[in-house]
């Protein structure tokens, strides 16, 4: 074989290497099932645009089909995931600034929904703002209490509401007063009776033992028992008649990768790092449940339909109760416990609405409505924030999503 012939089979041999290396995403979209929601991302990816019907709508087409390009390139978590390691480990920074913050000791906070901003103050609400969200709540607790239903609303607290000493070194300096704060502060420092209380529990047990994953937005198992205990608390006074079970043990810790549903924290995972973080973490011990699997009622419209958002029923038959539970992520450590306690929960993974209210009311009468959602989305009713607050072309909330409901109607006269 001459000099020349082998020049030429390295010179194909690098044009197919080449080909194949810009081919083979392309193919590779093409061949595998496009997804809709990015675990990594925790956001829903970009869908393929409608055919343009006239030449204005063009732009918009073609911006469309950049933007499904951009999130189903073919090894994207790939990619991402080696962009991540090299930005940490050459310039010891987040590749994703826009929604993770490298705190002190190992700690990562979310910093979607203008979190940080929250923090510093920078995003105050207006008192008609303010109003406006307690007289929803007013309402809704009076138009369930004339039906005989008791209504509980609970703020799983931002996970730099209880930690701000791990968010930076300079965290006191910067601190504001956060849209929860200035509702606490309108009040005068008591929240309405009908409002749990779980920040101040949750600060005052934190020096003990960690109350929330290091990698994850979530409060870990420890942290969700001392809202569990805390909701009870109130919950006994309103059915004082009633024997609850709360006294749960907790096991060995378990060394996993952590995160709300042990497969890696979300903040971690965003990072492409979930499988970098494995560490002991606390569990309860096992016990044999009263609770069992039950089928919800018929006709409840506008539930989610992700798979990671399930909506479901369970119940303990010796149990005399009932309840509807509306929850966000949060609830998910709790939804055992919670469900050993009463006859049927229905746990709907939704913002409070009026509309199934009406239709469970059809059929059943709960005891307790509970609400319970993370503190970054407690007034999204009366301020709706972009997703995420580094991108300035984030879309307008859909005002008929579950995230932002509607005002509750004025109950009628009885």
């Amino acid at each position: 074989m001459t000099a020349n012939t082998v020049t030429a089979c390295g010179r194909w041999l690098v044009i197919l290497l080449f080909l194949v290396a810009i081919g083979l995403p392309g193919l590779t979209m093409l061949l595998t099932p496009a997804r809709d929601w990015s675990e990594q991302e925790k956001r829903k990816l970009a869908e393929p645009p409608a055919l343009p019907r006239s030449a204005t709508e063009l732009p918009r087409f073609f911006a469309g089909v950049d933007a499904y390009l951009n999130d189903h390139f073919g090894f994207r978590g790939l990619l991402v995931s080696r962009y991540q390691r090299e930005m940490e480990k050459r310039f010891n920074r987040s590749g994703a600034p826009g929604q993770v913050h490298q705190g002190l000791d190992g700690w990562l906070f979310y910093t979607a929904f203008q979190l940080l901003e929250d923090f510093r103050g920078e995003t105050p609400l207006s008192a008609s703002q303010l109003d406006q969200w307690l007289a929803e709540q007013a309402e809704k607790e009076a138009w369930l209490r004339r039906r005989g239903v008791r209504y509980l609303l609970a703020a799983a607290p931002n996970k730099q509401s209880i930690y701000p000493e791990k968010l930076m070194a300079k965290a006191p300096a910067i601190k504001g007063t956060s849209r929860f704060e200035q509702l606490e502060q309108r009040l005068g420092g008591r929240l309405p009776a009908y409002m749990v209380d779980l920040h101040t529990p949750l600060r005052r047990a934190k020096g003990d033992q960690d109350l929330y994953y290091k990698h994850d937005t979530h409060w870990n198992v420890r942290g969700a028992y001392l809202a569990f205990g805390e909701l009870f608390q109130r919950i006994g006074a309103l059915f004082p008649d009633q024997a609850f079970t709360t006294n749960f043990a907790f096991g060995p810790d378990v060394t996993s990768y952590g995160g709300n549903r042990g497969i890696g924290g979300d903040l971690a995972i965003i990072l492409q790092r979930h499988l970098d973080f494995k560490a002991p973490y606390p569990q309860l011990r096992r016990f044999t449940p009263c609770a069992r699997p039950m089928d919800l009622p018929a006709g409840l419209s506008d539930l989610p339909t992700e798979e990671d958002r399930p909506s479901f029923a369970m119940g303990c038959p010796t149990r005399e109760l009932t309840a509807v539970v509306f929850r966000d992520s949060f609830f998910f450590p709790l939804e055992r416990l919670f469900a050993e306690n009463f006859r049927e929960v229905l746990f709907l993974w939704k913002d409070y609405s009026q509309a199934n209210m009406e239709e469970i009311l059809a059929t059943r009468k709960p005891d307790l409505v509970l609400e319970i959602k993370v503190e970054r989305h407690l007034f999204d009713s009366v301020a709706p924030r972009p997703v995420f607050s580094s991108d300035s072309r984030a879309v307008p909330p859909n005002p008929k999503s579950p995230q932002h409901p509607q005002p509750v109607p004025a109950a009628p006269a009885l």
